[in-house]
């Protein structure tokens, strides 16, 4: 939202100089605050004589009359100069945007002493301004006097502050609603009274029938013999402070008035109306219309559609069509001034994607007692404007209004909560000054444009913001107790510095995505938590898995030529009856960079892995692996189920190639893992016999995991196998068709007695057997 202070004088006279401070401190952020023009040695002149320059096929020289008895000599380029105009002079010395500084000079072998200007040159943007001039120099439309400052005559000297505002504060999407929290801050009086136009004796013709749930109220004027042209500079002004661009004086008109008092206004051309009767109702499933942007839309039942009682003439909040557009033949218009249900708007807008001034207040809702008083001011701004008739009474339907909103609060809870010393006569002061006003004993009447204060601790906001925050003193809570990090809150972060010392860099992901992708990298499961009414499709469903949120740090980083990542989180992922905290990471490109070695380490699952079997070991728990391709969002033959204590914990694996990602990722459930981690570390003393290490080598078939075969081995040898690697895998079609020779390395002891060479042969043959007997292994040579 941006304010024109221009528009806010016109409330509070005095504007304090100090405003973007005060906005920022009690009120809400500023984006940006702005001088609408920064230039400086700005004059206006008269334009007595304009011949061509004899050196030059599109030069002109003037003279031109600055006032106080100055003429200066000015070369202008501008095709549209021309004498008897009024014009905008940057004299000798002034300063322009871009810090462009203005000199005597010869042009052409011509002496120019200053500059006419164009509003380009001012620094205003072509999209504001009019056709007339965008070519050439700005000229004002009738004489004004020599001398004066240009800034002042056209409303240019003003600033535009662009408020961040929360969507609990729709009070601040008008001038009014910015202009009472102002008057509050500097406790001021500010009175705005409702504007009465001057009816004629023709009575309005139009009829309204309200045919939906989704409108409350609606209110239609008919004005008559209007006069379409381009709106006075005041107005032009203010409405380019406030981001809008100019387009005619009906136009500009209701978007005056949405942004002096929030609520939305729209005009049909009257003509183009075709009937006297306005009928609102729920749209008709693909039903088209082409809205004022040009565009085709198709609409669904919840839509709300205005219509003339034959077909829809505006998208109800968000947009009219191009049927009833106001242009420069319209004579007479049917003014519309309404409010929505902000649910139904609001899904219209999203669904539709398009977003407009009106949508987003009606989204926010919007103060239902001012909507007659629009209605009632843009018609009395375009009997002056636009030399409207506005014909007698208005045309309306709608429910009764809503009942005043009161909240209790008693001035011992706001001391509690706030840490500060106020009586009940100070707490009513500053409710005061806020439009709250005392109904009964700690009962207070909100006013009805704040519909963000419901409760008492909104109340109690509204104290500290306009008490003011920095008045509050800080002060420590008074405990005989020293912070500390619970065991389990300790747990977890020993595994951020274990990924941290790995060289991982932690990410936040949004706990929010597309429904159709919660189950990307689980189980399949229909306990998906969605959003009644999600701002966007990508943003609807909580998340199962953390994955998705790295996958898109992935796609994010390769976009921008990064293919080297590691990332991991730490974070919860929602059912309906638990929140478990998960933990994932991703590895993606090199994963560490040799400088002998051109290529480096290579990301790969094995790599993952390693580091997955080191974090857990430093929690004295190891995990084994069983193959899974049951995933959608897993490679199928690059995944496994990660397990500790024959309990499954999470996956590990490479991304689908579906998703264009080359990248292995891991996710672990925390609540498991940390249920399993001993409060003390076994500790074993180091057997002082020595061990028996011996070598085994046999064909199986290729299919065959080799963590089968690895948990037959430590069932087999038990306590005696303290190591067991697997050192070399072969593959040869002379071995056989699908087979493959898989060589290990077995290390045995005991910490009773040496171990004898005849008690190893033992160990070896009975593994031998069951290799041969489950897995028909071969042995080799």
């Amino acid at each position: 939202m941006k304010i024109s202070t221009h528009m806010l004088k016109t409330l509070i006279h005095e504007v304090p100089s100090n405003l973007k401070e005060l906005t920022n401190g009690y009120i809400t952020e500023i984006e940006s605050y702005e001088p609408l023009v920064v230039a400086t040695g700005l004059v206006t002149g008269h334009v007595l004589t304009c011949i061509d320059h004899p050196n030059s096929d599109h030069l002109h020289i003037t003279t031109v009359d600055l006032g106080n008895g100055l003429v200066e000599q000015i070369v202008c380029g501008a095709p549209n100069v021309a004498a008897g105009q009024y014009v905008i002079v940057a004299t000798p010395g002034a300063v322009l945007p871009g810090n462009f500084e203005i000199k005597h000079s010869k042009i052409r072998g011509v002496e120019s002493n200053g500059m006419i200007c164009s509003l380009r040159e001012l620094g205003i943007e072509d999209k504001y301004v009019e056709d007339t001039y965008k070519e050439g120099i700005f000229f004002f439309k009738e004489a004004v006097p020599v001398g004066a400052n240009p800034l002042e005559l056209l409303n240019l000297n003003q600033d535009s502050m662009e408020l961040s505002l929360t969507p609990n504060r729709s009070d601040l999407l008008s001038v009014l609603g910015f202009a009472y929290d102002l008057s509050a801050v500097l406790n001021k009086k500010l009175t705005y009274h409702e504007e009465t136009p001057l009816e004629s004796d023709t009575l309005n013709p139009v009829v309204v029938q309200n045919d939906t749930e989704g409108c409350n109220r609606y209110f239609a004027r008919t004005l008559n013999h209007i006069q379409v042209k381009s709106s006075p500079e005041w107005l032009r002004s203010d409405l380019i402070a406030s981001g809008i661009r100019p387009i005619n004086n009906v136009v500009d008109v209701t978007n005056y008035v949405v942004l002096q008092l929030g609520v939305p206004l729209h005009a049909f051309d009257r003509q183009k109306f075709e009937t006297d009767k306005v009928v609102i109702r729920n749209a008709k499933d693909g039903e088209e219309v082409v809205t004022l942007d040009g565009v085709k839309r198709q609409l669904k039942a919840k839509d709300i559609v205005i219509t003339n009682g034959l077909y829809p003439v505006a998208l109800a909040g968000v947009m009219g069509l191009e049927n009833t557009m106001v242009d420069e033949q319209t004579t007479s218009i049917i003014l519309e001034a309404a409010s929505f249900d902000p649910k139904r708007i609001s899904e219209t807008s999203k669904r539709l994607d398009l977003r407009s001034d009106s949508s987003l207040r009606f989204e926010r809702g919007i103060d239902e007692t001012r909507v007659r008083m629009a209605i009632n001011k843009a018609a009395s701004m375009l009997t002056e404007l636009a030399h409207a008739e506005v014909t007698k009474e208005i045309a309306m339907t709608g429910l009764p209004y809503p009942k005043p909103v009161k909240v209790e609060l008693q001035v011992e809870k706001v001391n509690k909560t706030l840490g500060i010393k106020l009586d009940e006569a100070a707490l009513r002061d500053i409710l005061k000054r806020l439009n709250i006003i005392p109904v009964a004993e700690h009962m207070y009447l909100i006013p009805s444009y704040r519909n963000d204060i419901r409760i008492p601790a909104d109340l109690i906001e509204e104290v500290a913001r306009i008490y003011g925050l920095n008045n509050i003193p800080m002060t420590l809570p008074k405990t005989n107790q020293l912070g500390a990090y619970s065991k389990r809150q300790n747990q977890v972060l020993k595994f951020r510095r274990i990924l941290r010392n790995l060289g991982y860099n932690e990410v936040i992901n949004y706990s929010l995505l597309k429904t159709q992708e919660v189950n990307l990298f689980t189980q399949p499961s229909e306990d998906v938590i969605s959003i009644l009414h999600p701002l966007s499709e990508d943003k609807k469903s909580l998340r199962h898995s953390l994955i998705n949120g790295l996958l898109e740090n992935a796609r994010y980083h390769a976009s921008r030529q990064i293919n080297d990542l590691k990332v991991f989180e730490v974070g919860k992922v929602y059912f309906s009856h638990e929140e478990p905290l998960h933990l994932s990471a991703l590895l993606m490109g090199t994963y560490q960079q040799i400088g002998w070695s051109k290529e480096g380490i290579q990301s790969s699952f094995f790599v993952l892995k390693g580091q997955l079997d080191a974090i857990l070991a430093h929690f004295d728990l190891v995990a084994t692996y069983e193959k899974a391709s049951d995933i959608e969002g897993f490679h199928p033959g690059v995944c496994a189920k990660v397990m500790i204590q024959n309990e499954p914990i999470g996956y590990i694996g490479k991304l689908h190639p579906s998703l264009e990602v080359d990248a292995y990722t891991f996710e672990l459930n925390l609540e498991r893992i940390l249920a399993k981690i001993e409060p003390q570390p076994k500790f074993e003393t180091i057997s002082k016999y020595p061990n028996i290490t011996r070598d085994l080598a046999f064909v199986v078939d290729r299919n065959l995991e080799v963590g089968k075969i690895t948990k037959l081995i430590e069932q087999t040898a038990r306590k005696f196998l303290v190591d067991l690697k697997l050192f070399d895998v072969y593959r040869d079609d002379k071995l056989g068709e699908n087979k493959q020779s898989l060589a290990f390395s077995l290390t045995f002891n005991s910490k009773e007695k040496t171990l004898e060479a005849q008690d190893v042969d033992k160990l070896m043959k009975s593994i031998v057997n069951r290799l041969q007997f489950e897995f028909k292994a071969e042995l080799r040579g």
